[in-house]
């Protein structure tokens, strides 16, 4: 038996006893599994430390390799010009541009750095990035600290790793997300930037001047005018520490909201720059107890109009679209980069209209259930493509850049899609002219009859069978025959096309998949109910119909509206707008159109009647969705177009007391623009022809012909001569126009019947000669309104209620 060794003093030894409590079975075992699970983590600590740093290189490399030097650094240049961008309106008098308008505000004043006092600069420097005069960009102790602390949590405080110029980088270029390549490209360009492009005072100007301090304050010259009465040059220590310690959570730290919460973060602003060395000891001490009192001297600015929000809009966009900048940095050059926007604004032009919408006496009584008020926009410009005027809703405007109805909101066209869609096309292809003969008939579409022209309680969808010519037919506002046109000769392709392509519809939808109870439906606007009724996706803007209804007034050229002449910053142009000029349909198929268009308003049986005022030539097309849920009306005079729509936010339909809106609307605008104008009429382009036609057949009349009116048509597209009545052709061979001296339209002999409160009338009319005022231009000598179109359709019946229609 062995005996256990002693210490000299005759003690046992511990590690004796230890070794021999290892040797134990079950002591072994469990130190085997621990062991074990030991390698185990450690193995897999090490795979997925070697997998992370491969994966981390490998996007390092990946991102460095695609960076490029000059891609997405801010042009400070660009913001630091001026206080603010200028807005200049021609005098209407001399022609000569004149102030109008200064774009900064009073939440964005831009302050130069000798006007920053030097303790506003060090207290955004001690609380936000204390190494910024000493690192190049990026401040690498920082960054690894804070991602540290993301990982392991050894701070409670908020800690940020970025620095001054990359917290610039990411205002300015608004790239915030937390993806690695976005953070990594953000150090890249911060050194790029400090290397190469800016000094440490420019960046830190920049920021001073482009860093939020509330929801609506940027900079701090605002901040100063806004939470102290004040310019920052004015500012005291304690009220500059207050500041900076507001940008790092400008909700929580806000002055009026969370005084609590600021006075505490003002006083670690002052803490880091007493440690820092910025400030004395008797500087910190007296800014540490002196007394904060906040008050604004920012006065509000008058509300500027809807052509202003609409301007400053499209600077923004064509400066993102030529330049590549985000809307964030477009946005801030607009208001604070010293620009010089001449605008095309005619202020009296836009008071006018702004006014008539301001006017709730021009809109009409709420309906009984009414959760809203109806709304209405208009949109109106010449026929080089300037903006009018616009309004984007009813009632007076109370903010800026609030929604537009006229620029924003997609809502459905009805009818007035059919001279976009079917019509115009359809005649700058030849496919139809003036008097082509269609029956009123539904068309087979998707196993069913299709479409009902309107419809109402007892499901009569008012097919008369009857034959219509195109003009007839258009002014009726019939659905069943652009559905045969746009079906059996047009084709719905060329009719996407003309939309898109030559009309610039911007809204139409090619195809999208929209999700379903289990699954997702693809959705067109390539059908007939979309290109020929307006039954869209989505529906179209008034800007965009305004902007296609032009060609039919402009001999077919299209111009993409504009607000404005230039944008210059000192000498440079950065942006000019110029008439587009694009030819979208010749100038003989605008001519005709613009006939046809006539008679919708001087028609016997138009629909837009009520749009006619003084002696001017109106083209029109109303629209009206089956369900009454909008109402659109566009058209032109030979000065102005322009498209309307009224109906509800939410879709809400109308009954038929508030149908009419559109187009009162319209022509109240319309109206008060042309107050003072000298009159004139539509120009007689290309090389059209008018020919006196049969009403029954279409063709060319006869002398034996009961019922003639006179068309307009391209000389290529010219019908034959009548071939079910007899007698002379009153066309000559050469295809003489109706003499201009007498400009009639033979109504042939008709039985009417009208019903009324003594019952039912038969009478039998002879036939009649109406005379249509006329005025000459050389070398064409052209009717002052079209003539209008009558048939010997009797018992028609729609005949008595024209602006019934179903589209």
């Amino acid at each position: 038996m062995k005996k256990t060794q002693r210490h000299t003093d005759g003690a046992p030894r511990k590690t004796d006893a230890v070794r021999a409590w290892m040797k134990k079975p079950p002591v072994r075992r469990t130190l085997k599994v621990v062991s074990a699970v030991f390698k185990c983590l450690l193995t897999i600590i090490l795979i997925g430390t070697i997998t992370a740093s491969i994966v981390g290189c490998v996007m390092v490399v990946y991102v460095v390799g695609s960076f490029r030097s000059d891609a997405g650094i801010p042009d400070l240049d660009n913001i630091s010009l001026n206080e603010t961008s200028i807005v200049y309106i021609k005098d209407p008098e001399t022609g000569e541009f004149k102030e109008h308008q200064r774009l900064e505000g009073t939440k964005a004043i831009w302050t130069d750095m000798e006007d920053i006092p030097l303790h506003m600069q060090h207290a955004v420097i001690a609380i936000e990035d204390k190494r910024f005069y000493d690192h190049y960009g990026v401040d690498w102790k920082r960054t690894v600290s804070a991602f540290a602390n993301l990982v392991l949590h050894f701070s409670s405080q908020e800690y940020g790793g970025s620095t001054i110029t990359q917290q610039l980088i990411k205002v300015l270029t608004k790239e915030d997300d937390h993806k690695i390549e976005r953070k990594i490209t953000e150090i890249l360009r911060a050194i790029e930037m400090e290397r190469n492009y800016y000094t440490k005072d420019e960046i830190l100007e920049a920021y001073l001047n482009v860093l939020p301090l509330s929801s609506n304050v940027v900079g701090v010259g605002a901040a100063a005018n806004y939470y102290f009465g004040k310019d920052a040059k004015d500012l005291s220590l304690a009220e500059c520490a207050l500041i900076a310690g507001i940008t790092q959570n400008p909700s929580k730290y806000n002055p009026y909201t969370h005084p609590e919460n600021i006075r505490q973060r003002q006083r670690l602003v002052l803490l880091n720059m007493y440690e820092q060395g910025f400030i004395t000891e008797d500087e910190y001490k007296q800014a540490y107890g002196e007394e904060l009192v906040f008050k604004s001297s920012i006065r509000n600015v008058g509300v500027q109009d809807y052509y202003a929000d609409l301007l400053i809009q499209d600077v923004i966009d064509d400066l993102m679209e030529k330049y590549g900048y985000s809307e964030n940095y477009a946005t801030n050059m607009v208001y604070f980069g010293g620009l010089r926007i001449e605008s095309a604004e005619v202020l009296s032009q836009q008071e006018k209209v702004e006014s008539i919408y301001a006017n709730d006496a021009n809109f009409p009584a709420p309906l009984k259930n009414d959760k809203e008020n109806p709304q209405g926009a208009i949109l109106i410009m010449d026929y080089d493509g300037r903006v009018v005027a616009t309004a984007g809703g009813r009632g007076e405007k109370t903010a800026n850049r609030i929604a537009n109805r006229a620029t924003q909101s997609v809502r459905q066209p009805g009818s007035s899609m059919k001279p976009i869609g079917v019509y115009g096309p359809a005649i700058e292809m030849n496919k139809i002219h003036y008097s082509s003969l269609f029956e009123d008939a539904p068309i087979t579409y998707d196993g069913i009859k299709w479409p009902p022209n309107y419809s109402n309680t007892d499901g009569n969808k008012a097919w008369t069978f009857r034959d219509y010519t195109v003009v007839d037919a258009l002014q009726r506002s019939l659905n069943t025959v652009p559905a045969q046109i746009i079906t059996g000769q047009l084709g719905l392709k060329t009719s996407f096309d003309f939309a898109v392509n030559k009309f610039h519809l911007s809204t139409l939808v090619t195809s999208r998949q929209v999700p379903v109870a289990g699954g997702y439906n693809t959705v067109t606007d390539l059908t007939p109910s979309g290109l020929a009724l307006g039954g869209l996706t989505d529906g179209v803007k008034c800007i965009d119909m305004a902007a296609a209804y032009q060609t039919f007034g402009n001999g077919g050229v299209y111009n993409k509206p504009y607000t404005y002449y230039t944008v210059k910053r000192g000498d440079e142009v950065l942006l000019e707008n110029t008439p587009t000029g694009e030819q979208a349909i010749s100038e003989n198929t605008a001519y005709v159109m613009n006939r046809l268009l006539q008679n919708v308003v001087y028609g016997a049986n138009g629909t837009g009647k009520r749009a006619a005022f003084g002696d001017w030539q109106i083209f029109a097309k109303t629209g009206t969705t089956d369900k009454n849920n909008d109402v659109y009306f566009a058209g032109g005079t030979p000065y102005f177009v322009g498209a309307s729509w009224f109906g509800y936010d939410h879709n809400q339909e109308m009954n038929d007391s508030q149908t009419g809106y559109a187009l009162n609307l319209w022509k109240q605008c319309m109206q008060a623009l042309h107050e003072g104008l000298e009159h004139k009429n539509f120009d007689k382009k290309g090389t059209t022809v008018e020919r006196t036609y049969c009403t029954l057949t279409g063709q060319l009349a006869n002398s034996g012909c009961p019922g003639t009116a006179v068309g307009v048509y391209k000389p290529e597209n010219v019908p034959g001569n009548c071939t079910s009545h007899g007698g002379s052709p009153l066309n000559s061979s050469g295809g003489s126009q109706q003499p201009p001296d007498d400009p009639t339209t033979t109504v042939p002999e008709e039985t009417t019947t009208t019903t009324s409160a003594a019952g039912t009338t038969t009478t039998t009319e002879a036939p009649t000669t109406t005379t249509q005022p006329t005025t000459t231009s050389a070398p064409t000598t052209t009717t002052t309104r079209p003539p209008e179109t009558t048939t010997s359709v009797k018992n028609d019946p729609q005949q008595n209620d024209p602006e019934n229609e179903d589209e």
